[in-house]
């Protein structure tokens, strides 16, 4: 169990900008002030948004007023102490979000700070702060795994000089001051648990999102001081609206003040309510009132879960303690948004499959609870083929792209069993078939809907009693406009006789 999950932290004001971390503590100490992130260094990399192709909104979709279902689809709100890592904390709500949603039987809680030793080391982003951002983060996910929590727990402060002389705060400090050192080899061998590809969403496609994939998005924003209730404001607060966590578009005020000490936030979407009312604040703190003293408010947000623990911010809002509802317009003029699709969650071994599904590369009839088993005890030879992979696909093609393996052993097939990667940002698109002279196999057929990536991982007959020998096409067709990707791998393994 993390301790800055469970603990009432109270926060010095911090002298840096370069780094996000949680207020938490009761409300009546107005812990208002936590470190934020470096906006250049969370919105890296980021399209404007008219350059993100609108692939979620349907010609025929009519949305409802309100959503807020993913609510009972997400991991405990978590607080992440003294440490600047706003956006590792979004990244895994998201991931343990995707995995409830999967319907894992786990009950995810994965690593913050694998993670951020991950996005540091082995994907080499931002190596002298404390910062990074959500496309960074999801790659390492893709790429290499993290582990789970248990495995590697949190560590709520950052490392000063009492751990390492070298840590001594300075810009030119080690990377490893930002990630406390590295995780031993037996934390780096554990299992890792991953993610698909991820890709940027349009942030007018948030909704859509939403409703038609049931999952939800990270968001980096530009920070407006006075908007959040942020101590650091030089414009009046509303603690009112801080309990609720409400959060407006900023006035123009707000944004001249806070442009001048730039500064950014990362959050997860999960939901929307249009008819939520929000005050607007004056220069004061107090709610504008128009000529017949009524409150000016602002109509329409988006629900997220925030990272700053459930006593603070957002202790008395209405979706839940650590929850809030930001501005549409905000989100639309000054956020980017990044999602992933659902994990591939791999069912536990069957000892009949001769296959290697838990990851330990091992097929089962070589594992030592599986030897025994009847159905190991077969006389096949395996032979694993591997075909080209690195293709691109041509989008809106019918001919699409194919890859062979050409086969000279001889033997009579028993057993085929074919795994393919593919990188996509909307699988839905793609129908893959299995090719052997005159015989084809469908093997995915334009399902999936929006999710990116397919991964497929297939046990087929329908090649048994044939030779082995002979040539092996696997041909992917995206038959739809919009969204490209590659065929990034494909391999054969024949049990023959």
């Amino acid at each position: 169990m993390k301790s800055a999950r469970t603990a009432s932290l109270v926060l010095a004001l911090s002298t840096s900008l370069a780094a996000c971390a949680a207020a938490t503590g009761d409300s009546s100490d107005y812990n208002d002030d936590p470190p934020l992130a470096n906006v250049d260094e969370l919105l890296a990399g980021a399209p404007k948004a008219d350059d993100i192709a609108r692939i979620e909104r349907k010609a025929d979709e009519i949305l409802p007023a309100e959503n807020s279902t993913l609510l009972n689809r997400q991991s405990p709100v978590r607080s992440q102490g003294h440490r600047g890592v706003c956006s590792i904390f979004s990244t895994v709500a998201l991931m343990e979000h995707l995995y409830i949603v999967e319907g894992s039987s786990l009950s995810p809680d994965f690593s913050e700070q694998y993670l951020q030793w991950a996005a540091k080391f082995q994907v080499n982003s931002f190596p002298n702060t404390s910062g990074s951002n959500a496309t960074s983060n999801l790659e390492a996910i893709s790429r290499f795994g993290i582990v789970d929590e248990a495995t590697y727990p949190y560590q709520e402060n950052q490392w000063g000089v009492g751990e390492d002389p070298a840590c001594t705060g300075e810009d030119d400090q080690p990377t490893l001051c930002y990630t406390n050192g590295h995780p031993s080899d037996a934390i780096k061998n554990a299992q890792k648990y991953f993610l698909p590809t991820s890709r940027w969403l349009h942030p007018d496609d948030i909704k859509s999102h939403i409703q038609s994939t049931g999952t939800g998005a990270i968001v980096g924003l530009t920070f407006f001081y006075q908007s959040w209730n942020h101590r650091l404001s030089e414009l009046g607060r509303s603690m009112q609206s801080w309990d609720q966590g409400f959060v407006t578009y900023p006035s123009a005020k707000d944004k001249e003040l806070s442009l001048v000490k730039r500064a950014g936030h990362s959050i997860l979407l999960i939901g929307w309510d249009d008819d939520q009312l929000m005050p607007t604040l004056d220069q004061d703190g107090n709610p504008v009132v128009d000529g017949n003293g009524n409150v000016v408010n602002e109509k329409g947000c988006y629900v997220f879960k925030n990272s700053w623990g459930t006593s603070g911010f957002g202790i008395s809002s209405k979706w839940g303690p650590g929850y809030g509802c930001i501005s549409y317009r905000y989100v639309r003029e000054y956020g980017s948004v990044r999602t992933a699709g659902l994990p591939e969650i791999v069912a536990a071994e069957q000892c009949d499959d001769g296959v290697d599904n838990d990851g330990n590369n091992l097929t089962d009839c070589d594992d030592a609870a599986c030897s025994a088993e009847p159905s190991c005890q077969s006389t096949g030879t395996e032979h694993v083929y591997e075909g080209p992979g690195g293709l691109s696909i041509p989008d809106n093609d019918v001919v699409g792209v194919g890859s062979s393996i050409n086969v000279s052993d001889a033997g009579t097939i028993v057993g085929l069993h074919v795994e393919v990667a593919i990188s996509h940002s909307y699988r839905g698109d793609l129908r893959v078939s299995l090719h052997r002279g005159s015989q084809a196999v469908v093997l995915h057929d334009r399902t999936g809907g929006g999710a990116d990536d397919l991964s497929l991982d297939l046990s087929l007959d329908d090649f048994n009693g044939s030779d082995l020998a002979g040539e092996y096409r696997l041909v992917v067709v995206d038959s739809a406009r919009a969204d490209v990707g590659v065929l990034n791998s494909w391999r054969l393994t024949a049990i023959v006789e």
